[in-house]
C-alpha cells in the first residue's frame, strides 16, 4: 500500500472537467527523446524554438519551429530532440471532448468522423495553417496555465477554431485501414511500454511476436529506426521521467518500476543519458512548474 501510495502522480493531470493536457517540452539537459508509441488521444504538436526529429507511422519528418504537426489517435509517433534549445508545446486530448450534447452540423460533419475514425488530419499542417494555428494554440496553452473564470470557456473555443482552420483549408481525409504490419507495430510498442519493468529480450519478444530473435531484431531495427536494446531503455529512461517528475518515490521503487536491476545503475544510466542525476530532475523539473 505504501508503494502505491508513493506511485501517485502528483502533477496536472486530464479529468472528466478539464480533459485536455498540455505539456511543455524541452529537457534540462537540452535532450529530448520520446520513443515510438501510440495511444488513444489526439496530439498536438506546436514547435516553439529548435529543431525536432519526428517518426509518424512509416514517415520521418525534421520539424524546425513555428510548425505545427497532428497526431491523430492511435498513430504510431516518437520523437527526437536535435537542437539543444528545442522546445514544443504538447496539447493531448479525447476527441470526444469536444463534442456536444445537441447535435448539429459542427458535431456531425467535422467532429464526429474525427472521433469514429473514419476521417484523419495530415500530420505535417501547411505554412498557411499553421500561421493561423500557433497563437491559437498558444493562447489556448496561456489559458490553461492561468486556469482563471472562464478559461475553459476560451479553451475549448480555441480548440474548435483550430478545426475550423484544418477544415476550411481541407487537410481532412477519409482514413485507410491500417496495414497488418502497423497493427503488428502498435502490438510491439504496446507491449514494451506497458511491461518495461520486466526483463524483456529479443527471445521474449520474438517468442510473443512468433519470430525468430534474429529475424525480430533486423524488423525491430528496420520498423522502429532502432535497435531493440536502444529502444528499450529510451522507454525505460522516459518512464523514470514520468515517475521522478510525478510522483514522490524513492529512487530504489523508481528503478524497480522502470525495469532496472538496483538503483545505483539505474542513476549511472539516467546520468548517462540525460547529464544530470535522476534527483537533479526531479528537483529542476518541480522547480520550473
Amino acid at each position: 500500500m505504501a508503494k502505491e501510495k508513493e506511485l501517485q502522480e502528483t502533477r496536472k493531470q486530464g479529468t472528466p472537467m478539464h480533459p485536455l493536457k498540455i505539456y511543455k517540452m524541452y529537457d534540462i539537459n537540452g535532450k529530448i527523446d520520446v520513443p515510438y508509441h501510440w495511444h488513444d488521444n489526439v496530439e498536438i504538436l506546436c514547435i516553439q524554438k529548435g529543431r525536432l526529429s519526428l517518426m509518424v507511422k512509416d514517415t520521418l519528418y525534421t520539424v524546425e519551429q513555428g510548425e505545427v504537426f497532428y497526431i491523430n489517435p492511435r498513430e504510431l509517433h516518437g520523437m527526437n530532440s536535435l537542437t539543444h534549445d528545442c522546445t514544443y508545446l504538447a496539447f493531448v486530448f479525447p476527441l470526444q471532448w469536444l463534442q456536444f450534447a445537441q447535435a448539429d452540423e459542427a458535431g456531425e460533419k467535422y467532429l464526429k468522423p474525427l472521433e469514429k475514425e473514419g476521417t484523419y488530419i495530415t500530420n505535417r499542417l501547411p505554412v498557411h495553417t499553421a500561421g493561423c494555428a500557433v497563437p491559437v494554440l498558444e493562447k489556448i496553452y496561456s489559458l490553461y496555465q492561468e486556469d482563471g473564470d472562464g478559461a475553459w470557456l476560451g479553451i475549448k473555443a480555441g480548440m474548435l477554431l483550430f478545426y475550423y482552420y484544418v477544415y476550411r483549408d481541407r487537410l481532412a481525409s477519409r482514413r485507410q485501414d491500417n496495414s497488418a504490419y502497423m497493427d503488428t507495430l502498435m502490438e510491439i510498442s504496446l507491449y514494451i511500454q506497458e511491461n518495461c519493468q520486466y526483463p524483456l529480450t529479443l527471445e521474449t519478444l520474438g517468442r510473443k511476436f512468433h519470430m525468430s530473435p534474429k529475424y525480430f531484431s533486423v524488423y525491430f531495427q528496420k520498423h522502429f529506426a532502432r535497435n531493440f536494446s536502444d529502444y528499450l531503455m529510451a522507454v525505460r529512461i522516459e518512464n523514470a521521467k514520468k515517475l521522478l517528475a510525478g510522483t514522490d518515490a524513492g529512487m530504489e521503487l523508481v528503478a524497480q518500476q522502470s525495469g532496472f536491476s538496483s538503483s545505483s545503475y539505474f542513476i549511472r544510466v539516467f546520468r548517462e543519458t540525460s547529464g544530470i542525476t535522476p534527483g537533479q530532475y526531479r528537483k529542476e523539473f518541480k522547480g520550473r512548474q
